[in-house]
């Protein structure tokens, strides 16, 4: 997580920057700048911004850009990272998540950057492991 903690992004940035550089997503590195917003829950400790992250690369991998498209192969793909994302720590909640993980629950401390490292690399390799791994679903026309 390079990007992350000591790398100066935050973790919505940091989880779409490294979805990008291993190549699990084509959209270009600009597309990181859309997720400045949505760090530290969108920087009210809301939706986590790794979370959020991912969920924009699932969308941008799988997502239509015609109103008479289907919705449903990225309907599917985030239903399942939400899914095992909250599986696995129980909540998708930025404050839920520091309080139960983070020793120190300040947005923005030291203890928050170090701790929250687990779920960029959580939320990358779900999302990697969704698109790459189990196979991207076909996109409809």
């Amino acid at each position: 997580m390079r990007y992350f903690y000591r790398g100066g992004l935050n973790c919505a940035e940091s989880t779409l920057r490294c979805l990008i550089e291993a190549g699990v997503i084509d959209a270009p590195p600009e597309a990181v700048r859309m997720m400045t917003g949505f760090g530290g829950g969108m920087q009210r400790g809301t939706t986590c911004g790794a979370v959020v992250g991912a969920v924009a690369a699932l969308g941008w991998a799988t997502g239509r850009t015609e109103p008479g498209q289907s919705r449903e192969a990225s309907a599917w793909v985030v239903r399942e990272f939400l899914r095992r994302f909250e599986e696995r720590f129980g909540t998708l909640d930025c404050r839920t998540l520091q309080a139960a993980y983070v020793k120190d629950h300040a947005l923005k401390s030291e203890g928050m950057y170090r701790r929250c490292t687990v779920f960029v690399e959580t939320a990358v390799e779900l999302a990697q492991e969704i698109l790459v791994t189990e196979g991207e679903p076909e996109k409809a026309d």
